[in-house]
């Protein structure tokens, strides 16, 4: 579509969505980076685990699960198994009400009401007793971390006071406006309780780490009509879990409910009446323990909405977007999504922009999203009800093709002429489809369109309310942005540091340089990225050198480089007034077959050169470049394709190469520079890499033992 750099607002990171108000989100899948989801759903069919009448379940730190049964044995279920084992538990523990499970021990409340105990988990000792007289024990919670809350009432109301794992008392936090509580949880992830109060209506509340008077409450029936709730749950984040019976005129089923952190109730779990009454509740993030009179039922979380069940959805609110005024009058010009959306999921994207910018709507707009006395759902309900400011939604659909592969999907906004808005996407799974994801959201800005590339006369049709002309040109952008970000990408694919490896043999091939399809990802970067210098220096020993360098990068150095002529020279005899040649040197001199007849002719040695025989002993060291490589036979093996034909692209036209193999030991010097490297005694090994006159039989008598054999050998 063009050149130029587009502007845009970006939510892909987890800082970069943290900006966002969100409703009904996987906050664990957040923050993992890969994006936005709704809460997995919990399946309708339950694995049983048989156990006459079970109650108190819970999870360990390990995955461990436990309950007790009626024969007041704890019962434990490893991760990954089916198979039950029981074991005597200690009174306290064998009659608790509800286990609390921390890193290293149980944690209950007593009998008497007026005091906790630690059990350790794997000898079930006793090790933390606390005293709260004169203070009565209602329920104990986890804290998410490696600590316990305890619900405690008394003469000043109602508290949770937190204990370390050793037992103190490290803090208190006073629920103001209610009385007759009778359970209770902690919410990490929001840094909330949800209290259970009966008297007269059941009610839930939320109260803030802090304390106070509840932030918000929900009446139990308006949750489920005719129920009565019975335990509180929780998976320790930011979902709450109401276990509980409806009435006997409404048939007496048992359910439980499942809410998010913000009291909005997001699927129920029906109980089998052979499974009632509920007698625990527990939960995690992928699983739901319910105990009853068959024993312990276990709901696992999937990836799609089970048949039958109420669709799982989602909502994610930008902040206010601002754009900059232009002359054009141009400021938005879509909003690209990018998610995978499976069959019967789907996509809503909308927008709010008040008329003329009105200051006061957004002043009461911002306010709303700035209460932080009120839930992230509460606010997003709010601002998403505020009348004439929101567009129509687009609404987009699944597919089995874009279920796997991420798919761009666009809203326009090119109509918009507001200087701020506000961008809502809601995404939706309905019954037995998987869970969509939105992984990225692009709001584009300040109007860099196709419409600038039209002349004047069309462009006018721009400011046209419903402009048929702009719809169209719209549609066009969004249909092509996958071009463009194609384009875009074109850069990577050539970099040596970022292409594909594919796309290297491409690169490499296109440039010149020397090249086989058989080296290694990294020899083939390092080759791509020195291409300039392979290219400028070919056909010199410099190039070789960089050549071998880019194959070989090890230090020291694997591979040496001799141009005989160039290194040495032709010995030149001194005299009074000149030095002679320094050595080493080439001795040049007559061939044996040279006709010069003297006192130094031989018969039997002397003869005419035949055709093509040349009589300069000189000549077989001339353009001769000699390249040893010190490998192992196993990379001979591996390199012996490829190595010296990729050399012989690199030295001069005119010159020879002669290639030698060569161990390591051939090119270390007796110089202190580095390259000089003391080794301990080489083991007597017989293999293809055994080298004379450094690796040697032991003296006769002694034994070569094979480690970890008690195969020997004796050298007689």
């Amino acid at each position: 579509m063009s050149g130029d750099k587009q502007q845009r607002y970006r939510f892909h990171t987890p800082a970069q969505w943290s900006a966002c108000l969100f409703s009904q989100t996987d906050a664990d899948f957040l923050a993992s980076g890969k994006g936005v989801r709704p809460l997995p759903p919990f399946g309708t069919a339950p694995t049983l685990f048989p156990a006459s009448n079970a109650f108190a379940p819970a999870i360990t730190c390990e995955g461990e699960t436990v309950f007790v049964d009626h024969e007041r044995s704890l019962v434990r279920l490893a991760p990954d198994s089916d198979q039950l084992m029981a074991e005597a538990a200690p009174a306290g523990l064998a009659k608790a009400g509800r286990i609390v499970t921390t890193s290293n021990a149980f944690w209950v409340a007593a009998q008497s009401g007026a005091a906790l105990y630690a059990f350790e988990i794997e000898t079930l000792t006793r090790i933390v007793e606390v005293d709260l007289t004169p203070r009565r024990v209602i329920d104990i919670a986890s804290d998410g971390r490696d600590a316990v809350y305890v619900l405690v009432e008394d003469a000043d109301g109602v508290r949770a006071l937190h204990l370390s794992r050793t037992g103190r008392v490290t803090g208190a936090t006073v629920f103001g406006g209610i009385a007759d509580a009778t359970a209770f949880v902690y919410l990490r992830q929001t840094e909330r309780f949800v209290v259970l109060v009966n008297g007269g209506q059941q009610r839930l509340y939320w109260f803030a780490k802090t304390g106070g008077r509840a932030v918000m409450g929900r009446a139990v029936g308006a949750l489920h009509p005719c129920f009565t709730a019975e335990y509180l749950g929780s998976d320790s984040r930011n979902r709450v879990l109401v276990a509980g019976t409806d009435s006997a005129a409404d048939g007496g089923r048992s359910f439980v409910l499942i809410l998010d952190g913000d009291g909005l109730s997001i699927d129920e779990l029906a109980i089998e009446p052979a499974d009632a009454p509920i007698t625990g509740l527990a939960a995690t993030r992928d699983t739901v323990l319910v105990t009853g009179r068959r024993g312990l039922l276990r709901f696992a979380a999937g990836q799609a909405v089970p048949d039958g069940s109420s669709a799982q959805q989602c909502v994610v609110l930008t902040p206010v977007l601002s754009s900059p005024d232009r002359v054009d009058g141009r400021r938005w010009l879509r909003v690209d999504a990018t998610a995978q959306l499976a069959a019967g999921a789907a996509i809503e994207i909308s927008y709010a922009a008040p008329k003329d910018d009105d200051p006061d709507t957004w002043a009461r707009l911002k306010g709303i999203a700035a209460d932080a006395t009120r839930s992230m759902s509460a606010r997003i309900d709010a601002i998403r009800s505020e009348p004439d400011v929101w567009s129509e939604a687009t609404v987009f659909h699944g597919t089995n093709e874009s279920a796997a592969t991420p798919t761009i999907y666009s809203a326009k906004l090119f109509d918009v002429h507001a200087q701020y808005v506000w961008v809502s996407v809601k995404l939706i799974a309905s019954s037995g489809a998987a869970l969509p994801m939105l992984q990225q959201l692009d709001v584009l800005y300040p109007g860099l369109t196709l419409m600038q590339r039209l002349p004047a006369i069309y462009q006018r049709d721009e400011a046209k309310p419903g402009s048929f002309l702009r719809s169209l040109v719209g549609v066009v952008e969004a249909t092509t942005q996958d071009i463009d970000a194609r384009v875009g990408s074109m850069g990577s694919k050539i970099n040596p540091s970022t292409a594909p490896v594919e796309w290297l043999n491409f690169v490499a091939r296109w440039l010149g340089v020397p090249w086989d399809d058989g080296l290694s990802e990294a020899q083939k970067r390092a080759v791509v990225t020195h291409a300039s210098d392979l290219l400028k220096a070919r056909g010199t020993r410099a190039g070789v050198e960089q050549l071998l360098a880019c194959l070989l990068p090890e230090k020291p150095r694997r591979f040496r480089v001799t141009d005989a002529t160039a290194d040495f020279g032709f010995a030149i005899l001194g005299g009074p007034s000149a030095a002679g040649a320094a050595l080493p040197a080439i001795i040049g001199g007559a061939t044996m077959w040279t006709t010069t007849l003297d006192n130094t002719s031989r018969l039997g040695c002397m003869r005419l050169p035949c055709d093509g025989q040349t009589t300069d002993a000189a000549l077989p060291f001339a353009g001769t470049v000699q390249v040893e490589v010190a490998a192992t036979a196993t990379e001979r093996v591996a390199w012996q394709p490829w190595l010296r034909a990729l050399i012989e692209q690199m030295i001069p036209l005119t010159a020879r190469l002669q290639f030698r193999w060569v161990g390591l030991d051939a090119l270390r010097s007796d110089r202190l520079d580095g390259s000089l490297v003391l080794d301990s005694t080489v083991d007597p090994t017989v293999g293809t890499d055994t080298m004379t006159n450094v690796v040697r039989l032991p003296e006769r008598g002694t034994r070569l033992s094979a480690s970890g054999s008690s195969l020997s050998t004796r050298l007689l």
